[in-house]
């Protein structure tokens, strides 16, 4: 998943593609012992994040989601707010300079959001990687684009927003997802054990024990492993309303993971979906194929990141090697 952002301007301004998502409704916040639980859980998160930091302040909102240095210094610390602000800087220098363009999160700017940490997230961080790191360039208004927008607010929502009937890019009545053949998870089910465990629900308890691990401490494990963790779409394979799509996430891996430090390797992690969308561009029912197992046996130091790049431990080196697009991703 990835970390978190976007100028308030440029969140209010959302693509003409995606204008039928907004037609969905607004669900209030309206249970008051509901939101005691949300403030509980951020004061826990806050708590748990200032004693690891050594300080009386809350991380930036661009790394809510991911907390690992920019380069492998052992650190092990997040950025400061000057190496944040270069970012930001760089990141509008790149907008500038080639005419690119941000992803675009939709559903934002709803004053009664209950965010999980306080406020809305910050993707600056991660657009930035995100345009320096990608491998595909999707004409705007196409269908990858809308795709790839509407999975990136997918991940927002469930990463950010507490209640399941705040999140605007699913239909909460009826969506399901699920990874690999394993349990499918209901809008509300996913909501409450967080999408790691939702997509890690079948692995072996010895790589990812997804019935003994929270929502906070499924996060918990990944937040110090990179500064931020891109997620693209690569191919487009059918249109809607049922949509089959290839994947590529991606992150340096700067810190620590389980008490393995980085070396400032890049980890790829490649896989293919499926998402039904209704006539309002909700997503209904999504299932997710990819190896997660090798994925952690990267970040716990038990095999080389090479081998998974470029989607060779998905189809197998020689295929790979002879593939001109996974050649040059």
């Amino acid at each position: 998943r990835e970390n978190t952002s976007r100028s308030q301007s440029d969140r209010s301004a959302a693509p003409t593609a995606m204008m039928p998502l907004g037609v969905a409704t607004l669900f209030i916040w309206a249970h008051a012992a509901a939101g005691t639980r949300t403030l509980t859980s951020f004061r826990s998160v806050m708590t748990r994040t200032n004693l690891r930091m050594g300080t009386d302040e809350p991380p930036s909102m661009a790394q809510t989601a991911m907390r690992g240095p920019l380069t492998a210094t052992g650190s092990g610390k997040p950025l400061t707010k000057g190496e944040l602000d270069e970012c930001k800087a760089e990141l509008e220098k790149l907008k500038k300079d080639l005419g690119l363009e941000e992803p675009t999160r939709s559903f934002m700017d709803d004053p009664d959001i209950v965010w999980r940490y306080g406020g809305a997230p910050d993707y600056s961080l991660t657009n930035l990687l995100y345009l320096k790191g990608r491998t595909k360039s999707h004409a705007p208004g196409s269908l990858e684009q809308i795709v790839e927008n509407l999975v990136k607010t997918w991940e927002m929502e469930r990463s950010h927003k507490t209640d399941a009937n705040q999140h605007q890019s699913v239909d909460p009545k009826t969506f399901k997802i699920g990874a690999n053949g394993w349990k499918k998870f209901t809008n509300d089910e996913a909501n409450e054990v967080g999408n790691y465990n939702v997509l890690m629900a079948g692995c072996p308890a010895e790589v990812w024990d997804a019935e003994n691990t929270s929502w906070d401490q499924s996060h918990e494990k990944f937040h110090d492993a990179f500064a931020a963790f891109p997620w693209e779409i690569l191919e487009v394979f059918s249109g809607p309303p049922t949509v089959a799509f290839s994947w590529r996430h991606w992150g340096t891996f700067t810190g620590t993971y389980d008490g393995n430090k980085g070396k400032g390797e890049l980890v790829e992690l490649f896989g293919f979906g499926t998402a039904t969308v209704n006539d309002k561009l909700q997503l209904v029912d999504v299932d997710i194929f990819y190896k997660p197992d090798e994925f952690i046996q990267v970040l716990k130091g038990e095999r080389s990141a090479e081998d998974l790049s470029a989607g060779k431990s998905l189809i197998g080196s020689a295929a790979a090697k002879g593939c001109p697009h996974l050649e040059s991703a």
